[in-house]
């Protein structure tokens, strides 16, 4: 008889660095995916309108992104993506104009002291009070316990942190890198991001950024590793449920019935959709903190100007509703002069998400207006609104501690995904780092 496989369910981030290891490893691999295309929460599709390429949810990622790096280099797709020669973030406020957090050439964490020396959105009083929170990170040995119990707010507060630096630079990184609130978001996390992306190798500070479209960054590259090395990658494979006996996973069964038997098996899908391949007795008996969980949405909103109105490959927007703005067309480096498409990002986006996709276009256009004065002579020729209501898992204080880890109570079952116990925010760097360590267990 053939030997049966290792089920991974789930063709993003998480489940293909995990398919990857483990068909290096020379295991057979069967990944399987419920839609027609690849890239979990990480994927892009293509605007029927323009022709251009849309992500889900703009991703940005940094240099202390270990994993996620070395996964695009063992796949090949290391070339899609590009780095920043230094650690810069632009800003704009209404009222003080551009300003730069840009990092010179200095070891950790002079390098991040040398910037926010140089970040004139916010006054030199507060820029030395910044320097507590970098004091605390480094005399905390590793022990952050109670940060899981308090919020960024809170931890912000203790430091000594203005109104105006949380408002123009924590709660920015915050946001971004937590998708919640400051006022609900845990600490924990918080610490974790700046310890780090600002603590240790400058080049960890630097932003990474995809120069294609997410699905283009890593899906088919993976596919074709896998599959190269006796793998199987089968789409429109939509799991109804996952099947124990005598305490251990033994195969799926898919929507059309079908049983799939299975050496092990990894789970590479978000919470919400594990809790309903699991039988109720289960969940409640070894998973039960997956049904409490909360997830927290983005919503992007996609602009194509018909001339350019900015020349920046990304910034952010002090004191607005709209958190970031992306250049797509700079961001891909084209050199021919064509529409300009921006994706406006905001997370954390409890409230937004709910409004009317025309009411965001108008908000974002107006905010346009605001920061760029070649947006206040013309109208967006075309418009885009992806909500992702799901995004990440909510990153409130406590839930830290309910993450699973990728050990189950059942010896050949494992967890996957940015949403598990990885030490980080959900992140793809968490997403990728997962994979791999369940790959590691199996083998």
């Amino acid at each position: 008889m053939t030997p049966a496989p290792i089920l991974i369910i789930g063709g993003g981030f998480a489940g293909l660095a995990a398919g990857v290891d483990l068909a290096e490893q020379g295991k057979k691999v069967l990944l399987l995916e419920r839609r027609n295309f690849l890239g979990g929460r990480a994927y892009s599709f293509t605007d029927k309108v323009t022709g251009d390429t849309i992500d889900n949810g703009q991703h940005l990622m940094m240099g202390c992104y270990h994993h996620t790096l070395a996964f695009l280099k063992k796949v090949g797709s290391s070339h899609n993506v590009k780095f920043q020669p230094n650690p810069r973030v632009d800003f704009l406020s209404e009222a003080d104009g551009h300003a730069s957090f840009a990092c010179p050439s200095l070891p950790a964490p002079l390098h991040l002291l040398a910037g926010l020396s140089r970040l004139k959105t916010i006054g030199w009083a507060d820029r030395l009070k910044a320097l507590r929170v970098g004091l605390a990170l480094r005399t905390m040995n590793g022990n952050r316990a109670r940060l899981a119990d308090i919020t960024v707010r809170e931890w912000l507060n203790e430091l000594g942190q203005s109104e105006k630096i949380q408002r123009r630079f924590w709660d920015l990184i915050a946001l971004a890198t937590l998708n919640e609130l400051p006022e609900i978001a845990s600490a924990d996390m918080f610490a974790r991001v700046l310890d780090q992306a600002f603590m240790h190798a400058k080049q960890d500070s630097t932003m990474v950024i995809s120069r294609v479209g997410l699905s283009d960054l890593y899906t088919q590259d993976a596919v074709k590793f896998i599959e190269a090395r006796g793998g199987e990658v089968q789409l429109n494979a939509s799991v109804k449920s996952i099947d124990f006996e005598n305490n251990r996973a033994v195969g799926v069964t898919l929507s059309n019935g079908e049983q799939l038997p299975a050496a092990a098996i990894i789970s590479a899908v978000p919470y919400f959709m594990l809790k309903e391949m699991l039988a109720p007795e289960l969940l409640a008996t070894h998973f039960p903190a997956v049904a409490a969980f909360k997830s927290a949405p983005i919503v992007s909103i996609n602009l194509w100007y018909e001339t350019p109105v900015t020349d920046l490959e990304f910034v952010s927007l002090l004191d607005s509703p709209i958190e970031w703005v992306f250049n797509k067309n700079a961001i891909a480096d084209e050199s021919q002069p064509r529409r300009q498409h921006l994706a406006l990002v905001i997370s954390g986006a409890h409230q937004t998400a709910t409004q009317p996709k025309d009411a965001l276009i108008a908000l974002a256009h107006a905010e346009m207006k605001r920061f760029f004065p070649k947006a206040r002579l013309q109208q967006p020729v075309h418009a885009y609104v992806v909500k992702e209501q799901q995004a990440t898992i909510s990153h409130t204080v406590g839930t830290a501690r309910k993450r699973p880890a990728q050990k189950t109570p059942f010896a050949n079952f494992f967890l996957a995904g940015d949403w598990t116990a990885t030490g980080l925010p959900a992140t793809i760097e968490g997403a990728v780092w997962s994979g791999q360590e369940c790959a590691r267990l199996i083998v």
